[in-house]
């Protein structure tokens, strides 16, 4: 990571870069500016694949290594929000900002409206919330996310895969007693690098893959401590930049 551009932008800003990469122009005065730096260094984008994931951050990239993200990431964004947690980093990935639709935008109708196709595979609660009648598949475990991922990232202009299966695994082991959240969260991580390794495979050429990283459904009660704890509890959301 040591030739990593490390940059530093708010999560609002994200769907006019995402835009502007595909070659569509952001609505003015509507949504937050594109970050100008990721628009110079992704020329020629032909399509835009997304993961998402759950519990990933500044934090958890720096302390659990994932190979694949640390070995080829070039650029990263630290994305500032006052809300960093997985629905916020929805509403604002789709909405630029905290209000539903403001004069209209929504990302994935920006760009079918533009003849572009997305597609978005995330669990159906949040797809009845956030698809807007667009594309969208809905799975309820990453293993069928990923499974679906491969029909998806050569096909759409933009794919969106949300991989979610923390809460649910962390209810049942809570219920057993089980893995501890923070290996929990570490064996995910590790898993879905993998996973995302074997999509870069079967990714074409001028694509870009984002990984985009969320603080969780809602706040954990984790048992770091001492400056590994004060690391944690000051992570942010980032995302994750490498070119095909």
């Amino acid at each position: 990571m040591s030739e990593l551009q490390t940059l530093k932008c708010y999560m609002s800003q994200m769907p006019a870069t995402i835009l502007s990469l595909l070659g569509i122009t952001p609505p003015a005065n509507i949504i937050p500016e594109p970050v100008q730096s990721v628009l110079d260094l992704y020329q020629g984008i032909e399509r835009i694949s997304i993961n998402m994931i759950d519990n990933f951050g500044l934090f958890e990239i720096t302390y659990h290594k994932p190979q694949f993200m640390i070995t080829n990431s070039e650029a990263m964004l630290l994305l500032s929000t006052k809300n960093p947690y997985t629905l916020g980093i929805l509403h604002q990935l789709i909405f630029g900002g905290f209000d539903v639709e403001p004069n209209g935008f929504h990302l994935l109708k920006q760009i079918e409206a533009n003849g572009k196709k997305s597609c978005i595979v995330a669990r159906e609660k949040d797809l009845e919330r956030y698809d807007g009648g667009t594309h969208s598949i809905a799975k309820d475990t990453d293993m069928a996310t990923w499974v679906e991922s491969a029909k998806t990232i050569n096909t759409f202009d933009l794919s969106l895969m949300h991989y979610h299966d923390f809460e649910n695994l962390h209810k049942q082991q809570q219920r057993l007693k089980q893995r501890t959240p923070e290996d929990l969260i570490e064996k995910l991580i590790l898993r879905t690098d993998k996973w995302i390794l074997g999509n870069y495979k079967q990714l074409r050429g001028n694509s870009l893959m984002i990984i985009l990283g969320t603080h969780g459904r809602s706040k954990l009660d984790l048992e770091y401590s001492g400056k590994i704890a004060q690391w944690r509890e000051a992570s942010v959301p980032v995302a994750i930049f490498i070119r095909k």
